[in-house]
């Protein structure tokens, strides 16, 4: 088997440039410049609340928020056949993304 058919799919899945802590417009427009766009399922995603759609206004790749608790909200991003998640607290910071099956950030166990 060629050695690219097997590496391919890590050069490919790389982990964006994000940091923990980042505020999550910030992240946003990073994201846009590096060739990420809203995922369709953000993109037709309706807010439920007024707070949402405040969110929504300044980052359209917003997804949903929790209602309780620590008020977290989750965006979506697409590039090349690639999903993004991201999680934020509530408007403001990054606290952990998703790319493919895997997850980076604040909470997660390291492997």
């Amino acid at each position: 088997m060629d050695l690219l058919v097997l590496v391919a799919p890590l050069l490919m899945a790389q982990a964006p440039d994000l940091q923990v802590g980042r505020p999550v417009e910030t992240v946003h427009q990073a994201l846009v410049e590096q060739g990420w766009q809203v995922s369709d399922e953000a993109r037709t995603s309706e807010p439920i609340s007024a707070r949402q759609q405040a969110i929504k206004a300044q980052v359209p790749s917003l997804l949903t928020c929790s209602g309780t608790g620590k008020g977290l909200c989750a965006y979506g991003y697409s590039r090349k056949g690639e999903s993004l998640r991201l999680v934020s607290q509530g408007e403001g910071e990054l606290v952990r993304w998703q790319l493919g099956d895997d997850w980076y950030g604040a909470g997660v166990a390291r492997r």
